[in-house]
């Protein structure tokens, strides 16, 4: 390390971020503004489908309002200027809000992720009017030379070839579509849909060659790239993975230049430090440790790989170095996305040669199609091949069985124990003992991938899906979930249910209740089956109330399951689904049942385990409840019906029932008014301890030992609390 200061001053440094982060428990600002009115600098605008997205800075406003950075949302309905530049000084009339912390384990942390790149809030723009019209000439000429840019690409290219070109050359994912980057994620190739070192590393050996060849001696070359690719850099949007490769190219020309050496760690080392002195806390980042750690796996293990195997063959290199990436990234992968592809080092190899081709054409597809279209259209062809073969191979990949493993979020002892025994392989390859090194890492592997996740008897939680319903119960062995829909949530299934299962490690649903057929209870369900590879988890069988008279949303339901092949189950009172020591029992509805409301119709499940019982009621209303109230007991768990209407849950059904736990599933604000303060009081009176996954996010207890716990998402971060014996 004394040949690599600049190592040492950042291995220092990430542990002072370590520290502060721990030590500094400062409650964040959170911002709630119905309409407020304040100046800002315009930073960045993209245009959307529906409108566009802007990134403001440096707001102030009244009340003493004032934040870094917010980024806005205007849509068709927004009165804006005709025209904007980067640099105009605007005034804005706008809703402002916090981002939104995840309500559930393995949602997507959109207030984290922001607030790391410095954009405190967000909001809705009303009215936006150019106060003084300042422009940033390199910034503002640069984003509408990359609009020109994307318009190209989408003339000469199909939509799917123009958004993953997009994305490699312009750093625009927008036009990505969920398929693409679900496929490319299973296949372990996701980095290559980012401007990664490799682009950069083409173009500026590219450029420097060229220029130093045919027009300038190696000085004026070396600056004239070195400028080039920061305005390349700029263009783009300086990704995090940008920002590293045009600082390494920089260090490699620079050295180049002083007639020194290269070392690239020490040059990946300046690049994380220019990084973290800017925005320390994107250190937290995915995309950070991922385009760090892919540059280090190379630097580090092609070297120890190629050393203790003898071996300089270019393709042994080549698979050296996807194995440095694959054990360097792999914690960060199953931390931030609960799976691993097997296949992932196979595809790499296969893929990454194509690369450079579909690089180096698609620049000149999008200097050409500004000339003309033609010329455009024929050099994209290449590119338009290789994503077809991608795709084609892709999809026959994630076919093969366990291609995919789906292992849930790792814990931090896991990922710890797995890097200090990469840190020991990398002591042990110096004795050139390869099985010792390779046990060691072999160790690694295994800790990283050992399942901690169950280690309960039986686990409850409550979704937060907003105004809808999904309830998750686990044993040891089996999964059953009722319900899976959201009126107010896009893509519930996508970015609610499914992250929630895959880091639980769950892979495979035995059982799915669908109470009735509302789709605040249904579509996320929907979704999910109707996907392709159904998003990775399996479902066993769907179950569904068997009803004798069936209303037209409940026959749509029935014809989009059959269609998707699903196996079927109908269950009436009587009906039992009994695993292990679990019993799931239906109370409700019986074939003869005259309802007058399909929320009536609802499933009603009773689940017993050892001296538990839980009610999940769906959406019964008084009612459906009358049909049931002496088949009823006491309870220890009510999922509370219908999202906590005054509708339901009558003083006759919980006095019945008399839950020592009550759990309401119900949306922010939702329009409905749930859960109606006549409700509240009602279970109030019974003595019930209620729980919101509006408020507290998912609910979720555990009997784990013996002891009952609790723990609730948002509200606690998932702390464990014990609860009263049941």
């Amino acid at each position: 390390m004394r040949r690599r200061p600049l190592c040492v001053v950042l291995v220092c440094m990430i542990l002072g971020i370590l520290c502060n982060a721990w030590i500094n428990t400062k409650e964040p600002v959170f911002y709630e503004r119905e309409s407020i009115h304040f100046l800002c600098e315009l930073e960045e605008f993209v245009k959307k489908d529906n409108g566009y997205t802007l990134v403001v800075r440096d707001v102030k406003g009244e009340d003493s309002f004032s934040c870094k950075k917010i980024k806005l949302y205007a849509n068709e309905k927004t009165a804006m200027p005709k025209e904007m530049h980067i640099g105009n000084l605007l005034s804005v009339t706008a809703s402002i809000h916090s981002f939104e912390k995840p309500g559930n384990p393995g949602q997507f942390d959109e207030y984290k992720y922001n607030t790391e790149l410095g954009i405190t809030a967000q909001g809705f723009a009303g009215k936006i009017e150019i106060k003084k019209n300042t422009v940033k000439n390199p910034e503002d000429f640069l984003h509408r030379l990359r609009n020109r840019f994307h318009d190209v690409v989408s003339l000469c290219c199909d939509e799917k070839t123009a958004g993953i070109v997009s994305a490699m050359v312009l750093g625009d994912k927008s036009g990505l579509s969920d398929e693409v980057k679900q496929l490319y994620q299973e296949n372990g190739i996701a980095h290559v849909l980012a401007i990664s070192g490799l682009h950069i590393s083409l173009i500026g050996a590219s450029l420097f060659f060229v220029l130093r060849k045919y027009f300038m001696p190696m000085q004026g070359a070396a600056v004239v790239t070195m400028v080039l690719l920061f305005l390349y850099g700029i263009l783009t949007g300086f990704s995090i993975s940008t920002q590293r490769a045009v600082i390494m190219m920089g260090c490699m020309l620079l050295a180049r230049l002083a007639g020194r050496h290269y070392d690239g760690l020490s040059a990946l080392s300046f690049s994380a430090i220019c990084q973290l002195l800017i925005h320390p806390m994107v250190l937290f980042q995915t995309g950070f440790l991922l385009s760090y750690g892919t540059v280090l796996g190379i630097y580090v293990f092609v070297d120890v790989f190629c050393d203790a195997w003898e071996s300089k063959n270019p393709i042994w290199m080549a698979v050296a170095g996807t194995a440095g990436i694959e054990l360097v990234t792999l914690p960060i992968l199953l931390t931030a996305y609960y799976e691993f592809s097997i296949l992932s080092i196979a595809a790499n190899v296969l893929f990454l040669p194509f690369m450079g081709g579909i690089l180096v054409t698609s620049l000149a597809g999008i200097g050409l199609g500004s000339i003309t279209l033609f010329a455009g259209k024929f050099c994209f062809g290449f590119a338009h091949f290789c994503f077809m073969l991608f795709e084609w191979i892709g999809n026959l990949f994630v076919k093969i069985p366990g291609a995919v493993v789906i292992t849930g979020k790792p814990t931090d002892w896991q990922v710890l124990l797995y890097y200090g025994s990469g840190v020991l392989f990398l002591f042990l390859q110096k004795w050139k003992q390869k099985k010792i090194f390779l046990l060691t890492l072999a160790f690694g592997v295994f800790v990283l991938f050992l399942p901690v996740h169950n280690n309960f008897d039986l686990q409850i939680t409550n979704l937060d899906v907003g105004q809808g319903d999904c309830s998750c119960i686990r044993t040891k062995n089996h999964t059953f979930l009722i319900d899976g829909g959201s009126s107010d949530v896009n893509k519930v299934g996508k970015y609610r249910m499914i992250p929630f299962l895959k880091s639980q490690g769950i892979s495979y649903v035995s059982y799915l209740f669908l109470t009735h057929s509302d789709i605040d209870h249904t579509n996320g369900a929907v979704e999910w089956l109707c996907a392709a590879n159904q998003m990775g988890v399996k479902i066993g069988t769907v179950i569904l109330p068997k009803l004798n008279e069936k209303e037209e949303a409940y026959c749509t339901l029935l014809d989009e399951l059959r269609n998707k092949g699903c196996n079927l189950m109908f269950m009436q009172r009587g009906d039992t689904v009994t695993i292990d020591e679990l019993r799931i029992a239906c109370l409700h509805p019986y074939p003869d049942y005259e309802w007058k409301s399909a929320n009536d119709s609802s499933l009603v499940l009773k689940v017993n385990y050892q001296n538990f019982t839980g009610l999940f009621t769906g959406d019964l209303e008084e009612a459906g409840e009358k049909e049931i109230i002496n088949k009823l007991s006491h309870v220890n768990y009510l999922k509370v019906a219908h999202h906590g209407s005054k509708g339901a849950s009558s003083e006759a059904f919980l006095e019945q029932v008399k839950p020592d736990v009550s759990v309401i599933s119900c949306g922010k604000k939702n329009r409905y008014g749930h859960p109606h303060k006549e409700t509240l009081k009602r279970l109030e009176n019974i003595g019930s301890k209620v729980y919101r996954t509006d408020k507290e996010g998912a609910v979720s207890i555990e009997y784990q030992n013996g002891k009952w716990y609790l723990s609730l998402w948002k509200k606690e971060s998932g702390k464990k609390r014990l609860l009263s014996d049941w």
